[in-house]
């Protein structure tokens, strides 16, 4: 099974972004936007995760957690990845968070002996809100979503499936922040 490490969003926060993206919709083609369940801030991408692994890395992410408070943090922008001249993916950025950081470099840092390659790039708080498919084709200028400060305090290990109508996540375990 496919498998990633996200912080949750709170509900009120999802319906947000996916308000903004509704906005950009009107303005952009060619891409795939996110549904509003999916949106999350990606820790650690595990990838292809067979079942005795999984069962190793839960109790680690449990671990790790237990040490860490609610992350407060605010939504600062829109950003492209690699860049938005030519991106491949649309996200709205998250103000930087030192513990939500240090939780990203912990969690890397204890699954690397499980087999899990560290992460080579800079961690950038993020929520991906679009894929794009081809070339992205802008037709008015993009308006920048509203700043506003919230906290997560959920992190899961969630499985990912590919269908069909595109990819569904399943969070096998959800722990609570202190």
């Amino acid at each position: 099974m496919r498998l990633f490490i996200a912080a949750l969003l709170p509900d009120e926060i999802r319906v947000r972004m996916h308000e903004y993206i509704g906005v950009l919709k009107s303005g952009c083609e060619g891409v795939r936007w996110e549904e509003r369940e999916k949106l999350h801030v990606t820790l650690k991408f595990l990838g292809g995760v067979g079942d005795t692994k999984a069962a190793d890395v839960f109790p680690m992410i449990e671990g790790l957690v237990r040490n860490y408070s609610p992350f407060e943090t605010e939504i600062t922008g829109l950003g492209g990845f690699p860049d938005m001249r030519q991106p491949r993916i649309l996200y709205m950025g998250l103000s930087e968070n030192p513990e939500l950081s240090s939780l990203q470099g912990r969690i890397d840092e204890a699954l690397e002996p499980l087999g899990f390659p560290r992460e080579t790039r800079s961690f950038i708080p993020h929520v991906t809100i679009g894929r794009i498919k081809g070339r992205l084709r802008i037709k008015d200028p993009l308006p920048l979503p509203e700043k506003y400060r919230f906290a997560m305090d959920e992190i899961a290990v969630v499985k990912s499936e590919t269908g069909r109508a595109g990819s569904v996540y399943t969070p096998l375990h959800v722990f609570r922040l202190r």
